[in-house]
């Protein structure tokens, strides 16, 4: 949850994963070994197909975030229709004494592989369909990621992605192929109709999947690095992600792409009329870590810094580069967004010209101008972001020092 702190987001939802599922195990172990007649565990009863219905859904947007690089939207907030009708269903339930808790455990607990799945506390009378609808959706879920895991080398340039994230590919293989585990027995009762033993079973085989990942990921700690280079994509068909991805690009063609970065003239397409289509590129991070170099050696030959109301559009032209890879490689080389890289420029120009004391005779407002700033307060809100101070008091205390 806190490796990577705001940056890996594919991180704090394989995290909330593990934090779901263990609390699962606990309420199963819970359950089968009969200590949730205690206090305080008897307040934990029917609250364990909570992170079941929970789980496939932070386990798909892991996924998503790791190989599609997609953050979490509001319209997201869909997948957790199922958990929440669950909780409704049984808030009077959680809230009934303690003698009402045990008394239901206690007639739960004599059939614990035929009737405790039943779910006949709820107010809503359909605690029938939730073993069902869970399985059914852990099987959707997974499809989904499978599905994402196989387009991942059909993107452009996916045979990059592949190539040089090969743990991390590795990684998502085992993740998902665990996960069978999940719904397998369920399936195969079905099939054989044996209830005998069927909740240690199932349990026991959920707990050797989720052991299976833990293993792989203390071996290989490096795939929460995610993946080295970054998946761009093209909303013109479909503007609800926009938002969410490290840089976006709205392009009809391959025209102004560096020759450099290898993107044959099918890499960018103009998206089909039959749908909110969107182009998925893979920038790899050799080529990234390349075009930074070549950023910066551009913004310090050119002071292209200097120039009032540059924007990254000026700047991708200058460089006869796409806007859209401009932004990727300033996000994800740089790791900021273009005004910041641009003001850092600008405000080591600022404190070089008063070190050197050549802002003597400015006001601020001219010291911003020489700087490229448009007005005063951008170059006082700027400054002091990069520095911790305002320029009056980096300028008295330069001053003073000399």
């Amino acid at each position: 949850m806190v490796f990577s702190k705001s940056k890996a987001v594919n991180n704090k939802l394989l995290a909330a994963y593990y934090i779901t599922i263990g609390y699962g195990l606990l309420v199963a172990f819970l359950l089968y070994s009969r200590l949730i007649v205690q206090f305080p565990w008897y307040h934990t009863y029917r609250t364990g197909y909570i992170p079941g219905l929970l789980l496939m859904p932070f386990s798909f947007f892991y996924i998503r975030s790791l190989l599609q690089q997609k953050k979490f939207r509001p319209v997201d907030l869909v997948h957790f229709i199922p958990v929440a009708v669950f909780i409704i269903d049984f808030i009077p339930f959680y809230f009934r004494s303690a003698d009402y808790k045990l008394q239901q455990v206690a007639i739960d607990a004599q059939a614990l592989d035929t009737t405790w799945n039943q779910f006949s506390q709820g107010w809503l009378g359909i605690g029938a369909v939730y073993t069902p609808l869970r399985i059914a959706l852990t099987t959707l879920y997974w499809i989904l990621q499978v599905r994402m895991i196989i387009r991942s080398a059909k993107v452009k340039g996916g045979h990059n992605l592949i190539a040089e994230n090969k743990g991390v590919m590795v990684w998502a293989k085992i993740f998902c192929g665990s996960q069978v585990l999940f719904f397998l027995p369920y399936y195969l009762n079905a099939i054989i109709g044996d209830q005998q033993n069927f909740f240690f079973a199932s349990v026991t085989s959920l707990s050797i999947g989720v052991a299976i990942t833990l293993v792989a990921l203390i071996m290989q700690p490096g795939i929460l690095y995610g993946l080295k280079g970054v998946m761009i994509r093209n909303f013109e068909n479909d503007p609800g992600d926009h938002k969410n991805v490290p840089s976006t690009v709205n392009v009809k063609g391959a025209m102004g792409i560096p020759a450099d970065l290898k993107i044959d003239s099918a890499t960018i397409t103009t998206p089909t009329k039959q749908g909110n289509v969107s182009e998925e590129i893979y920038l790899s991070g050799q080529k990234l870590t390349s075009l930074g170099k070549q950023l910066t050696e551009h913004i310090l030959h050119e002071h292209s810094y200097l120039k009032k109301g540059c924007t990254s559009a000026n700047l991708a032209a200058e460089m006869n580069m796409q806007p859209y890879i401009l932004s990727a490689v300033i996000n994800q080389v740089f790791k900021t967004n273009f005004n910041d890289f641009l003001n850092g420029y600008r405000v080591d120009h600022a404190k070089t010209l008063i070190q050197n004391g050549e802002a003597k005779l400015l006001t601020l407002e001219g010291l911003s101008e020489q700087c490229g700033f448009n007005n005063r307060n951008s170059f006082t809100l700027a400054f002091k972001k990069h520095v911790g101070q305002t320029p009056s008091d980096f300028i008295k205390q330069a001053y003073t020092e000399q």
